[in-house]
């Protein structure tokens, strides 16, 4: 049975950023327009309807890259490079013409975690656009490799269902975090779509409906963002920060402070948000997660992360492994 769907949610569905006839066939729902009366704008409405209609399979579909790469910029100028490193590299830097997100990359060891963020409130309470976010940048890595890339690890405050789980390969984790890791190995695979030639004539325009759409982030947000990136490479003071954006440090805390917010403030959330998320991945000592948020001993990580949390970081882990089933709990508690 076809869709019945009005043309401003068809504008909904292709303002999350994927073509309405690949997405249409998929949401095979019975959404009828007299379910559709109200003025549809992008607010939390609009995704409430999709996460109650829309079942996993047509999600999965959703986030199939190679059926809507071409109707996407950002994808499109992903999937021409040289390996999945540099495709992620140039979604996180044109993802504001998907939508209002804010991808963190940054090493861990041999892999690299991605931290998904929403600017806007009806992104952040939704099942559907997280999933879809986390779960296309898979289909993008898969796509470019023609490789059956799975993964270390994904996670997120919702359940990810049977059939998500089945095309992810592992077992997603309940977190405070929207995060997925991949090993170094698979994002240097090479890409078999990569094209320079087609890379050379999409970035001008990139680049100019960026600087068209004249989006108006917080600064707080773009402070994050950075930080997402620096801290585990240890050079993330105000300065690193301020340099990264080409301001002054002082011109950085007076923007900081219109805000209503300080540097200190916005390093503490990532830090914390970082150390809430790292503690899971039992394969991580506390000291290593300590190292990876930035903090030159781990006796001060154990300080505030008490002060952030209320509890202890040990507690912290043994909470969340009885969440997660499956884990030894052996493992976190012999852990120095």
């Amino acid at each position: 049975m076809d869709l019945t769907v009005s043309r401003k949610l068809k504008n909904v569905l292709q303002n999350l950023g994927y073509p309405f006839n690949s997405t249409s066939g998929a949401l095979n729902t019975n959404i009828i327009d007299k379910n559709l009366n109200t003025k549809w704008t992008k607010d939390s409405l609009s995704y409430d309807v999709l996460d109650k209609e829309a079942t996993d399979k047509q999600l999965l579909t959703c986030c199939d890259v190679s059926i809507f790469y071409q109707f996407v910029p950002p994808y499109f100028a992903a999937l021409s490079s040289k390996n999945g490193l540099q495709a992620i590299d140039r979604l996180s830097l044109y993802e504001q013409l998907i939508g209002p997100i804010k991808m963190g990359v940054f090493r861990e060891g041999d892999n690299f975690r991605i931290h998904i963020s929403y600017l806007e409130e009806y992104c952040k309470n939704s099942r559907f656009s997280l999933l879809v976010d986390q779960i296309s940048l898979i289909s993008l890595i898969r796509t470019g490799t023609n490789k059956e890339i799975r993964p270390v690890s994904i996670g997120s405050q919702y359940s990810y269902g049977t059939e998500i789980t089945k095309y992810l390969g592992i077992k997603p984790q309940k977190s405070y975090d929207n995060y997925l890791v991949f090993r170094k190995n698979d994002l240097v695979k090479p890409f078999s779509t990569q094209n320079d030639i087609i890379w050379d004539l999409i970035k001008p325009g990139l680049k100019q409906h960026i600087e068209d759409l004249d989006i108006n982030h917080t600064f707080s947000a773009t402070v994050q963002n950075i930080l997402f990136k620096l801290i585990a490479g240890g050079n993330f003071q105000l300065k690193d920060v301020a340099d990264k954006v080409g301001i002054s440090s002082r011109t950085a805390q007076r923007w900081l402070r219109k805000e209503g917010t300080s540097f200190e403030e916005q390093l503490t959330t990532v830090r914390k948000v970082l150390a809430l998320n790292l503690l899971q991945d039992i394969t991580l000592s506390t000291a290593e997660v300590s190292f990876l948020v930035g903090f030159k001993d781990v006796t001060s990580f154990y300080k505030a992360f008490k002060k952030w949390t209320g509890m202890t970081a040990l507690n912290y882990r043994h909470q969340m492994m009885l969440k997660n089933k499956g884990f030894n709990l052996k493992t976190v508690f012999h852990q120095k």
